[in-house]
């Protein structure tokens, strides 16, 4: 951290009056400084209101995470194999995400994030209804559609909203936390599924179903009270309602005052201000961030995460293990995926975004390396290997590209194209889980390409791509602010200096603070 030679209060006031900067804007500059200066256990300690409704965002990306497990364990249930596909349903499903991401992002500029959330969350629960109440495989399938749509405008609309209110210090944990949510789902879904499977009724799968309303319904009820993204209601103009939303996110009046003032310099700032459409996500400097987002994401598919996800109980049965055996496995990898997750969440913050994403897209290389040369040979000590990659590919996975991804892909876009970015991101990974999605079947499954594990050749090849391109491309986003982030991209700065390059907006934000302090008579210590 930069420091600041102490200045007399005289000496500051002067200061101030030469940069020509308002009282309002040296406010906003020292709250981005006085962020600088809170470590990870005093950002935790500092706003419980905010991190309770942080809390509530990611509460309604638990249904995400629910959903795709149970998708992957009702096909596996034996009582609906034969009677439904499993890529039309999969693949549907990934394909409808991408529209929820779009009209998502689409409706939230022009109405704001609550509105929007609270319509689709009871999108989410009418779809549940449809799904439970199917008769036919075209009425399951029309309910699965609609879920996911509302599943994709989660999505994108809870990332950005904790993206945009997560406190600098514990933003990485916080935004992790999306991921951690999806991981939950899973958990409960799987620990269900064991139960349910062995059951010879319809319930076996609508128990699944019926679940769903538990976490849907006390999302849409927390939802009716979330304060509106204030990022949206500055951009709209609507300045008293702003700082009403400020109030109600942050326990201190002046820290509420200064993130208004912050806001509002970030965005009069940002780039392409008066023009967030999608074509501005591909134009100038915008162009750079939305690919480093598009790419973070893509890892996500090209990992084998829907793979694994839709068809890893499937391929527990192919690799020897039975039905029974399969289900309870499951949950033994959900529990890695929480750890997983939890430890990203830990450590994230403290490491940076860079190193963990680069070390997870290494770790995934030889683990499904590894898994791809089990599969190659045929014996029992091999399988019983192929099931351990298989399994273990929860925790690496999750403690690495796949919590840090929603933190870069949600800090990496100027905040006035925050949503539209992710919702181009989002959508390309659906795109590219829909494609394997389709073909995975036909790579792994007997009577086909009967890879089996050695599909992880295949996956594993992909992540060395990835590799790559983060050492050139994915820059360190740890501890800056976005401001800073913007005068970064619009520098040109490489993605490999970023973390050492001191900006014009990081140093006025120490000079602020070390003026507001002064006045306030505490002397400057940062």
């Amino acid at each position: 951290m930069a420091t600041i030679e102490k200045l007399r209060p005289e000496q500051l006031e002067m200061a101030t009056h030469d940069a020509g900067e308002s009282s309002n804007t040296i406010h906003g500059r020292a709250t981005a400084g006085r962020e600088h200066s809170r470590s990870f256990t005093q950002a935790l300690r500092k706003d419980p209101k905010l991190l309770f409704w942080i809390f509530v965002m990611i509460w309604t990306l638990i249904t995400r995470g629910f959903e795709n497990q149970s998708s992957g364990s009702v096909i596996s249930i034996a009582a609906f194999k034969q009677e439904f596909g499993q890529s039309a349903l999969n693949g549907g499903a990934n394909g409808a995400a991408i529209i929820g991401a779009f009209a998502a992002s689409y409706f939230a500029d022009k109405f704001g994030v609550k509105p929007v959330i609270l319509a689709f969350a009871a999108l989410n629960m009418v779809s549940v209804g449809i799904e439970f109440a199917s008769i036919s495989i075209g009425m399951y399938l029309a309910g699965k559609l609609l879920n996911f749509i509302a599943i994709g405008a989660f999505l994108n609309l809870c990332t950005a909203y904790v993206a945009d209110i997560a406190p600098l210090a514990i933003r990485s944990s916080c935004i992790g936390f999306c991921n951690l949510a999806q991981c939950i789902g899973p958990f409960i879904s799987a620990i269900m599924s064991n139960f349910t499977s062995t059951w010879a009724s319809s319930w076996s799968w609508k128990a699944l179903i019926c679940a769903q309303w538990g976490f849907c319904t006390i999302a849409f009820i927390a939802l009716w009270f979330l304060p509106e993204s204030p990022v949206y209601l500055i951009r709209a103009n609507k300045v008293d309602s702003a700082r009403k939303s400020l109030q109600r996110l942050y326990s201190d009046s002046s820290d509420a005052e200064g993130h208004f003032e912050l806001i509002q310099a970030t965005i009069e700032e940002a780039e392409a201000q008066k023009k967030a459409s999608y074509v501005e996500c591909f134009r100038g400097t915008n162009l750079r961030r939305t690919l480093i987002a598009i790419l973070v994401f893509q890892s996500e598919a090209y990992s084998g995460l829907g793979f694994i996800g839709n068809y890893g109980a499937l391929m527990y049965q192919y690799l020897g293990i039975s039905d029974s055996e399969s289900f309870k496995i499951q949950i033994g990898a959900q529990i890695l995926s929480i750890s997983g997750a939890l430890t990203a969440m830990i450590i994230g913050d403290f490491f940076g975004r860079r190193p963990m994403y680069i070390t997870g897209c290494a770790a995934l290389v030889v683990l499904l390396i590894c898994m791809g040369i089990s599969g190659s040979i045929n014996n029992v000590a091999a399988a019983t290997a192929s099931v351990g990659f298989l399994t273990m590919f929860n925790f690496v996975y999750n403690a690495g590209v796949g919590s840090i991804v929603y933190t870069l892909a949600g800090e990496i876009p100027t905040s006035v194209l925050r949503q539209k970015t992710l919702a181009i991101a989002i959508s390309a990974s659906a795109v590219s889980n829909t494609f394997w999605s389709f073909v995975s079947p036909y790579i792994y499954n007997p009577g086909y390409g009967d890879l089996k594990a050695k599909i992880g050749f295949i996956f594993g090849a992909c992540m060395v791509f990835f590799l790559i391109t983060a050492y050139f491309y994915v820059p360190e986003t740890r501890r800056r602010t976005y401001e800073e982030l913007d005068e970064l991209f619009m520098s040109h700065v490489s993605a490999r200096k970023f973390k050492k390059h001191v900006t014009v907006a990081e140093q006025r934000a120490y000079e602020a603070y070390d003026i507001v302090e002064a006045k306030e008579g505490r002397g400057a210590s940062i």
